[in-house]
């Protein structure tokens, strides 16, 4: 399996969790381009787990219990697909608000 089929597939699996990630994403660095303040680095990592806390609880309440058996049936773990998508997610919150320090700061 290529790098590509695995990246669709992680899109595949937590498009929602992805979106709101996205959008949570583009609001901290908004904030953080219009006043610096580097202990909102800090803070943007806090409330993302929280927001993301919720949202994880919230998918579970609504997901379909039968849509998990595709990816076990393609080899990948619950748990492994769950965790690439937090570390995408978070990873692209560093690299953003990373981005925005390096520009603004």
């Amino acid at each position: 399996m290529t790098l590509q089929d695995r990246l669709y597939l992680t899109w595949c699996y937590g498009k929602t969790q992805l979106v709101i990630g996205l959008v949570y994403n583009l609001v901290c660095a908004s904030w953080l381009s219009m006043g610096i303040s580097y202990s909102f680095f800090v803070d943007a990592f806090i409330i993302k787990t929280i927001i993301y806390a919720i949202t994880l609880f919230l998918i579970y309440q609504f997901r379909n219990r039968d849509a998990i058996f595709f990816y076990i049936n393609l080899g990948f773990s619950h748990r492994k697909m769950e965790l690439s998508v937090l570390l995408l997610d978070f990873l692209a919150l560093a690299v953003l608000l990373t981005a925005v320090l390096l520009i603004y700061g």
